[in-house]
């Protein structure tokens, strides 16, 4: 800002050429950001993460395996809820600040994503279904139905989580690119 006093000495300001720049790029980093509709990318993680909260719940009914001892289900459900949260915020304060806070939020929810992934597959590789032992009335054990459901379940769960993998991904390489491109035109005030 460059102030200017004229000879009846009242004081000017004026709005100097870097922050005119400064406050273009600033405006272009929000249009920008709009453009992406990280409102989107937020609404869609958070009902992915509810989704894989309550499609695990009958998961407490079956045996106990890994899954449920770490609680995979529940702290990834929770983090793909939190990074959703952060992509909403983020639509109603676009600084570069949100941007770094949600890129980080994100890059943390593909990490634990992918490791529950991994628990996931570990887990139906060692807790395979049960032969179909024939009862008295030609029926199947319960076991049999309940290992399958628990297989099925945990299945549909993982894809579900790749699926949140994929948006995640995406999302964090738009914020990604977003915070490149603006990263010289960070103020101090933010």
């Amino acid at each position: 800002m460059t102030l200017t006093v004229s000879t009846d000495l009242t004081v000017n300001t004026v709005r100097t050429q870097v922050e005119e720049k400064l406050q273009d790029k600033q405006k272009a980093l929000r249009d920008s950001i709009e453009k992406g509709e990280p409102k989107i990318f937020g609404v869609a993680q958070i009902i992915i993460g509810l989704l894989i909260i309550s499609y695990s719940i009958p998961l407490l009914s079956t045996k106990t395996t890994m899954i449920i001892n770490f609680g995979v289900p529940w702290w990834s459900g929770l983090m793909f809820v939190i990074s959703g949260a952060a992509g909403i915020v983020l639509e109603k304060y676009a600084t570069l600040k949100a941007v770094s806070v949600c890129l980080a939020v994100s890059a943390v929810a593909i990490i634990i994503s992918v490791i529950a992934l991994i628990m996931y597959y570990a887990d139906i590789a060692f807790n395979v279904a049960t032969k179909c032992h024939m009862g008295s009335r030609m029926k199947c054990d319960y076991q049999n139905y309940v290992t399958h459901f628990s297989t099925g379940l945990k299945t549909t769960i993982s894809m579900v989580s790749m699926v949140q993998t994929v948006i995640s991904t995406a999302f964090t390489v738009i914020l990604y690119n977003q915070r490149r491109n603006f990263t010289g035109y960070a103020t101090v005030t933010e």
